[in-house]
Parts: structure tokens; C-alpha cells; sequence
């Protein structure tokens, strides 16, 4: 990304898993900009990225969303890639 930068990334696997939620997530962009509750999840096609929404009565809301697909590929492969490669081995360790 040259505009966006991710400048400091934690990851937060889950403990005891009771929904598709694997791990939270906290993104800093730029220095500048910090999202938390980005959820790494587990559908029936693998794992991907669920940016922060909110739940209202009828439907939910994003939050926090990227403005275009690019966007979204980079940071999910970024957030994806550093899951994998520090917390998804000790997990098939553990297993």
C-alpha cells in the first residue's frame, strides 16, 4: 500500500472458540489511525477478515470498511499472512 501503511499489527487468537471467530485483530495505519475488533474467521471456504460492524435491530452496519476491493486484499493478505505465520503453527502444535 503507498498511501496506507500498516505500522503496527497485534493478533489475538481466540482461547476457547464458541462461533466462526478465530482471533481479534487491532490495525495501526500510518501511525495515525488505530482499528480495533477485526475479527479473523473461519467459514466453510477457509479464513478471511470481518472488518468491524454493528448489530441494529433490523441488520448490521460496517463500521470500519476499506474504501475499495484493492484495498481490502492488501490488508486482509497482511492481517492473514501474520495469523498464519505466528499463531496458526503453535495452534497445530497445541492440537
Amino acid at each position: 500500500m503507498s498511501s496506507l501503511d500498516i505500522t503496527e499489527l497485534k493478533i489475538y487468537p481466540v482461547k476457547e472458540r464458541v462461533t466462526e471467530t478465530i482471533a481479534f485483530c487491532t490495525a495501526t495505519f500510518n501511525a495515525a489511525l488505530t482499528v480495533c475488533g477485526i475479527r479473523i474467521r473461519e467459514g466453510k471456504k477457509g479464513i478471511y477478515v470481518a472488518f468491524p460492524s454493528q448489530k441494529s435491530r433490523e441488520r448490521r452496519y460496517a463500521i470500519v470498511y476499506p474504501a475499495n476491493e484493492e484495498v481490502k486484499k492488501e490488508i486482509s493478505n497482511r492481517i492473514l499472512a501474520t495469523y498464519v505465520i505466528n499463531h496458526l503453527e503453535d495452534d497445530n502444535v497445541a492440537a
